[in-house]
């Protein structure tokens, strides 16, 4: 399901003729939005929600049937954009037919965004309330595995036909995620919980849930380093989106973009094991931090070659292959251990889900700046190199923010090792009198 919807909407926009501004407004900033604001509302609900089914199952089964609907309204966004436009025509008189098509999937994918927000923020919380704690690095390793392998499987075979059968591509993903979602949901049983924490001061009602939830998670230093972390990164993974222009405006064709990709997967599956075994011996935020140095500094600028160089599409070809496999996938394996092993190895248990959306916001609120200004930056690029040669310029925009990423990893570092590091971590969590928390399960 996720790696169906960026590349075909992509494809789908630039058909439409849509600008770089548009494409990021759309599918990075308003997203983003409905995110931002939905997720923290949601997750602290979940962490004091008690049921019979348990405190996440019930949010996912919940939306399970709303997302299904979504993606495949998605599949015809098109035309039923061209159905309103026919028989609302006095509404939208003088509106070209392409811009009504990307308003009407503009908003199915605002809606899509609200209903993904409350299942799918909510399952990556279940892993651990369900998974013992000294097997989750490595866990998520198998997970990623599987996930990675599936989204190769759809770049090698099923990718090349995003532009001609985008249809067929979002009813199979609905189905796909209806079965795998809706037996999950049914398998996996919770445990018991202990009742929910209180809020901060005694308080009740939505004041006091807004004032527990921002004491707790702003009141130590220690995790603004995870927050600015993920807000500046965020802003540099904005331009994410125009990878694929990106890749096209090389001269790559739609194969050779989906074998890169197919192939990227296979490697970051089999690194992710290894990852993942080095971050149950070493601590994920080790895996993390060597992660962002090799993309940063080795892997990311190594995409301006094409600045300075202009050899055919097969030569293109077979080097973005071979940096792809040799960087790129090592490097997107050792960042893959920062959420979520490392941050279940970071933050209090008890309130995993609370942090866990904080930290998704400042990413969101990231992505949606980073969404906006990437856009931004290409059409202003595109003034003075053209509109193809401007995507050459997309790894200078994840450079600029990925080097003050690197400072606040270090930050990071040095304060966990300051809690106890090692041997002694205890996650610093807000009573009123600024006690850790043991990391151990309540």
């Amino acid at each position: 399901m996720e790696a169906v919807i960026g590349p075909i909407m992509q494809l789908k926009f630039k058909h439409l003729e849509a600008s770089n501004t548009e494409i990021g407004l759309i599918l990075g900033t308003i997203p983003l939005i409905v995110y931002a604001s939905l997720n923290p509302i949601i997750s602290f609900k979940s962490d004091r929600f008690r049921s019979r089914w348990g405190r996440r199952i019930p949010f996912m089964l919940g939306s399970l049937p709303f997302i299904v609907l979504f993606l495949v309204a998605l599949g015809f966004g098109e035309r039923i954009g061209l159905w309103i436009k026919a028989h609302f025509a006095f509404l939208l008189h003088g509106v070209p037919d392409n811009q009504v098509a990307i308003m009407t999937l503009g908003a199915l994918l605002v809606a899509f965004a609200f209903v993904s927000t409350i299942g799918t923020s909510i399952f990556w919380y279940l892993f651990n309330d369900v998974v013992p704690e000294h097997l989750l690095a490595r866990f998520m390793s198998w997970f990623r595995v599987i996930s990675t392998a599936s989204a190769s499987l759809y770049s090698f075979f099923i990718f090349p036909y995003s532009g001609t059968h985008s249809t067929e591509i979002f009813i199979g993903a609905a189905c796909l995620y209806l079965f795998g979602f809706g037996i999950m949901c049914l398998k996996v049983k919770e445990g018991d919980y202990p009742p929910p924490p209180p809020y901060d001061g005694g308080q009740t009602g939505s004041i006091g849930a807004i004032k527990t939830f921002v004491k707790e998670t702003h009141a130590f230093p220690h995790y603004w380093w995870v927050w600015l972390s993920s807000f500046i990164s965020s802003i540099g993974l904005g331009v994410a989106m125009f990878g694929l222009y990106f890749s096209l405006a090389l001269g790559l064709s739609m194969h050779q973009i989906g074998v890169i990709a197919g192939c990227s997967g296979v490697a970051v599956s089999v690194m992710t094991l290894a990852a993942g075994w080095l971050a149950d011996r070493y601590h994920p935020i080790r895996v993390v931090l060597a992660g962002n140095l090799l993309a940063s500094l080795v892997a990311t600028p190594l995409g301006l070659i094409w600045l300075f160089w202009h050899p055919g599409p097969t030569l293109i070809f077979w080097v973005s292959l071979t940096v792809t496999i040799c960087l790129a996938a090592p490097a997107q394996a050792m960042k893959s251990m920062g959420d979520p092993p490392m941050l279940m190895r970071l933050f209090p248990r008890s309130r995993y889900g609370q942090f866990c959306s904080t930290n998704a916001t400042w990413g969101a609120v990231g992505g949606i700046l980073g969404s906006g200004l990437a856009g931004v930056y290409l059409d202003i690029v595109t003034r003075f190199v053209g509109a193809e040669r401007a995507y050459y310029y997309v790894p200078c925009f994840a450079i600029f923010f990925g080097i003050p990423n690197l400072f606040f990893l270090f930050k990071l570092y040095r304060s966990w090792k300051e809690h106890g590091g090692d041997e002694n971590y205890a996650a610093p969590i807000y009573h009123g009198t600024g006690e850790p928390e043991s990391l151990l399960r309540n």
